[in-house]
């Protein structure tokens, strides 16, 4: 890991087998990191950041407000301003806080690399978040997608057993109906046969009078027979004795009085007669009414069956709909359960990421408090560089000075050196003058 940054800095060869993999075009070789140029920064950078975010910079043009004229003026630049913005993000997680258009327009190599292994890295982190996350993100939407067709199915078993209580409650109403006229037709029924029993009572104890009655009036008229012909025979024995037939004659009398008496309690005994008839008339007119009634409430009574065995079934089918209902919630509950624990399997995949976010960010506040005291020391820095920077105008300008002095007694060097050289040439020529001169005459002798 490069000395200064939160990531492992790859080799030319690994950078490169990643961009080839991106689809970078043209194909990307180590002298294009080694050496890199501003088409090569632009190129990676921009393959790097479509890949991070997923979508291109043509995406993020399409989102521009509609309101601005002439927006093809502002096409090249939007593409560079696009990946530098989105290039400068990635920078930014990666704590690279200093990333500007320089690393576009004269990238160095050493720096470049370790942008580049940055992105990379946030790239792998990403693809490998991605993958989990949207797994997690699969198995949440096919259990919702279950839990939504489970809950359409309990909602139509509820609209069912609705249904099915709307039509039981009904048909207990009917029931209770049945029932009621049931028991009002069975307590008619019973008053009537019980009516009937004592009407029928009254006629056994009507029939026995009447035949005791009419076995009596047998007897009178065979009385009055036996009667009549002992008055014939009598009729006949009047001459004979008429005191005997006297008393006879009243002996007859005393019987005819009898027999008046017998026939007004017959004739009595025929009235009432005639009001038994009457009363009995009634009765079976009454029988008849009731047996209508029974005919009735035989009907009633079969309906109350019907109605029954229709509130059996519906009972039956009730609970089926509760087992069914039951199976469905039971069916619920489980789904309830797997979402529980995908919740809470997403619940400390979020926890960790926000541990993960919290350590970055303790990192990030780390570094931005070390990028403040480097920012303070590069200001401090900065400033001594303007003092050392005025101090050195300042020794530029006296060296200048100097050297413009040093230049002018140079000047004036030259001059007397030129005018001692002159001097020393007159020399030696007067010189050589002087020796060839006095060869000459040590020659002449």
């Amino acid at each position: 890991m490069m000395k200064g940054f939160a990531f492992k800095i790859l080799t030319p060869k690994d950078i490169t087998g990643v961009l080839n993999m991106i689809g970078v075009h043209p194909a990307v070789v180590q002298e294009n990191i080694e050496r890199p140029g501003p088409d090569n920064a632009m190129a990676f950078f921009n393959a790097l950041a479509e890949f991070a975010y997923d979508m291109d910079s043509q995406q993020v043009k399409a989102q521009m407000p509609a309101g601005i004229l002439y927006p093809e003026i502002y096409d090249e630049a939007m593409d560079v301003l696009t990946v530098f913005k989105l290039s400068r993000q990635l920078a930014m997680i990666n704590l690279v806080d200093d990333f500007n258009f320089k690393d576009f327009w004269d990238p160095i190599s050493k720096r470049f690399r370790a942008l580049l292994s940055g992105m990379i890295n946030f790239c792998r982190y990403k693809e490998a978040k991605v993958i989990v996350i949207t797994g997690m993100k699969e198995d949440v939407q096919s259990l919702d997608s279950h839990r939504l067709e489970l809950v359409e199915k309990l909602n139509q078993v509820d609209s069912e057993l609705a249904t099915a209580q709307e039509r039981h409650s009904a048909e207990l109403q009917e029931m209770w109906r049945a029932e009621n006229e049931v028991a009002e037709a069975k307590a008619t029924n019973e008053k009537l046969a019980r009516q009937r029993n004592s009407a029928d009572r009254v006629v056994e104890d009507a029939e026995k009078k009447r035949l005791a009655v009419k076995e009596h009036v047998r007897q009178g008229e065979h009385r009055i027979e036996q009667l009549r012909e002992q008055v014939a025979s009598l009729q006949g024995q009047i001459a004979e004795s008429p005191e005997g037939l006297e008393k006879e004659i009243d002996e007859l009398k005393s019987g005819v009085r009898q027999l008046k008496a017998i026939l007004e309690e017959k004739a009595n005994q025929r009235r009432s007669h005639s009001q038994r008839d009457q009363i009995f008339c009634r009765l079976i007119k009454h029988m008849e009414t009731y047996k209508d009634e029974l005919t009735r409430v035989g009907s009633l009574t079969a309906s109350a069956d019907a109605a029954r065995q229709r509130c059996t079934a519906s009972r039956e089918e009730l609970a089926q709909l509760r087992q069914s209902l039951e199976a469905a919630r039971q069916d619920g509950a489980d789904l309830d359960q797997c979402l529980k624990s995908v919740m809470a399997d997403t619940e400390k995949a979020k926890q960790a990421h926000a541990e993960r976010m919290q350590q970055l960010e303790e990192r990030r506040q780390q570094a931005l408090q070390q990028h403040q005291e480097l920012q303070a020391k590069r200001s401090e820095e900065q400033r001594q560089l303007h003092l050392l920077q005025s101090q050195r105008l300042e020794l530029e300008a006296e060296v200048a000075a100097v050297r413009r002095a040093h230049e002018a007694e140079m000047g004036e060097l030259r001059a007397v050196s030129k005018a001692v050289l002159e001097k020393a040439e007159s020399y030696n020529l007067s010189l050589e003058g002087l020796i060839f001169e006095h060869g000459h005459e040590g020659k002449a002798p």
